[in-house]
């Protein structure tokens, strides 16, 4: 049987398609948005614009808004994909972040194409959608459009790459130290930082060695850590550093310190 599940996010205009197809087979047909999809498995093939592919696990699919195409199982074989769907203005809007304002919409050059890094970031971004916070899905979905448009478009890429001033770093620091209960969005640290949100995620990556809901979440753990070994309940921590419940803060605190909160602290 056919199983397709669409999840959106919490970003407006942006949508996680998990589907795994056994018999059905697309008619000719075309989106409004960008469908980057992603061979989890089996294989497909697939007519775009009057050409004619075959991709298997692992390859990417590309399609543009209103770009014609058809898609079926190989030989009968079923096949399981993880569409990233987007309104288009989140790839202009990245297009110009990545080319210094010099370039707008970009055109596409392949409707498939394999790389690890983009499926690596693709990856994270299923993740994040599938169960992970605002601004990881956020996060998520720049680092995998920064990927593409590498990859996959006409656009040229500025090297903007560097790190946050000492006196940025130490205001932005505190404000976000200031939000542990409360994360605040990619779009939000951007605006506090007078930056776009491209420019801000590669800033703090150069400057931590992390995007930063994972900083963020490594910072909540840290705050944690002498609160449960105070013996404060656990319940309270969750809810006093944004965590979304006691089970989640028990799980990422298990993650970084090899033991569960309750464990840690009779040990």
């Amino acid at each position: 049987m056919d199983h397709i599940t669409h999840i959106q996010s919490s970003l407006p205009g942006v949508r996680l398609i998990d589907a795994e197809y056994r018999r059905f087979a697309f008619p000719r047909h075309f989106h409004l948005e960008y469908h980057v999809g992603l061979l989890v498995q089996g294989r497909h093939r697939y007519d775009y614009r009057g050409e004619r592919r075959q991709v298997g696990a692992g390859d990417v699919l590309v399609m543009a808004p209103e770009g014609i195409h058809d898609g079926a199982c190989l030989d009968g074989e079923s096949y399981r994909i993880r569409v990233m769907a987007f309104d288009p203005h989140w790839l202009d809007e990245a297009s110009r972040t990545l080319s210094d304002g010099r370039q707008g919409a970009p055109r596409l050059t392949t409707s498939s194409l394999r790389h690890p890094l983009l499926s690596q970031h693709l990856h994270q971004f299923h993740a994040a959608m599938l169960g992970g916070s605002a601004l990881a899905q956020e996060t998520a979905l720049w680092q995998a459009l920064a990927s593409l448009l590498e990859m996959g478009s006409t656009l040229r890429v500025s090297d903007t790459e560097s790190v946050f001033d000492r006196r940025t770093w130490q205001e932005l620091r505190d404000w976000l130290e200031s939000r542990l209960d409360d994360p605040p969005s990619l779009e939000d640290i951007a605006s506090f930082c007078g930056m776009s949100p491209w420019q801000v995620l590669r800033r703090f990556r150069q400057h931590t060695g992390l995007p930063p809901h994972q900083w963020l979440t490594q910072l909540r753990l840290q705050r944690a850590l002498p609160l449960v070994l105070a013996g404060e309940p656990l319940s309270e921590i969750a809810l006093r550093l944004g965590f979304y419940d006691q089970a989640h803060f028990s799980r990422l605190f298990r993650r970084t310190y090899g033991l569960p909160p309750a464990r840690l602290r009779q040990g």
